[in-house]
């Protein structure tokens, strides 16, 4: 198993734990955010312009900003 494909398995785990934990509740979304970033699922990039049509970073501030993305590897 590689590092990335341990990762996502610990992400997975950590969502069923968590819905769990919540009485089968949605997950909180900065949560799921915070710990894939944590396993190196997720990275800041700091970007200066929108990266293409469908781009939210646009609409919640100006340019530069940080953009969360997939790491590399794990974009299917």
């Amino acid at each position: 198993m590689t590092s990335q494909e341990k990762a996502l398995a610990d992400f997975g785990r950590w969502c069923l734990l968590q819905s769990r934990e919540q009485g089968g509740c949605d997950l909180d979304g900065g949560g799921v955010q915070d710990q894939a970033e944590q396993l190196g699922l997720l990275e800041r990039v700091t970007v200066t312009e929108p990266c293409g049509e469908a781009c939210v970073c646009a609409e919640y501030s100006s340019f530069p900003q940080i953009c969360l993305r997939l790491a590399a590897g794990v974009q299917s």
